[in-house]
């Protein structure tokens, strides 16, 4: 999904059951700045610079909690799909739901989807390592997440049982990611219409 979920295996976070440090709630403080700052400007004036004048943040004290600027951006994509993870969570309901509810909240903020689109692009790039990986974690985890949702389905009858859950899973991902890209080039494209067409294709009726 596109822009919608977090692989949170990606990067270890603070047990919420003990008090936050100071330096953990600073951070936490700057990426849900950051987040704002996307949600107002897109992806206008992301240097680590502009981001921390933007945020009221000096240049020496993002950095250090941010080395750099892929690192901040890449932080800001694992706190967003954290938060979207937890919004389509509350579903309950089928893997395209499911996978719906995380990107109806990240397309809440057009700057952060262009973001996904741009550091995945990055992604492709010899050498760059950094958000290589974090785009293979978040595609895994996001993959076995819909493959659990599949088998669910499955057991209740709501999915076919005649196609592999793992390829399912897949194609729900490209399917969102494409439709996601699409929406950013044109609003006029209707993604929730497109990925119920799909749903209806993978569930049981298809195979009537």
């Amino acid at each position: 999904m596109a822009d919608s979920l977090i692989s949170e295996e990606s990067a270890p976070m603070p047990d919420e059951r003990r008090p936050l440090t100071k330096g953990e709630r600073r951070r936490r403080q700057i990426l849900d700045r950051a987040l704002g700052v996307f949600h107002e400007r897109g992806l206008e004036g992301t240097s680590l610079r502009a981001l921390g004048e933007a945020i009221g943040v000096s240049h020496a004290a993002l950095r250090h909690y941010f080395p750099s600027r892929e690192q901040l951006l890449l932080e800001v994509l694992r706190e967003a799909d954290r938060r979207a993870l937890d919004f389509a969570e509350q579903s309950g309901l089928g893997a395209v739901d499911f996978v719906l509810r995380g990107a109806d909240y990240n397309m809440r903020i057009p700057g952060l989807m262009a973001l996904y689109n741009t550091m995945a692009a990055g992604a492709l790039e010899a050498n760059n390592t950094s958000s290589r990986e974090f785009f293979v974690e978040r595609y895994d985890h996001i993959r076995r997440s819909l493959a659990a949702v599949f088998e669910i389905g499955c057991a209740q009858g709501t999915v076919r049982t005649d196609i592999s859950i793992e390829d399912a899973a897949a194609l729900v991902i490209a399917a969102c990611d494409g439709l996601a890209t699409q929406w950013l080039i044109d609003p006029r494209v209707d993604m929730r219409s497109a990925m119920h067409l799909l749903d209806r294709l993978l569930g049981t009726s298809s195979t009537n």
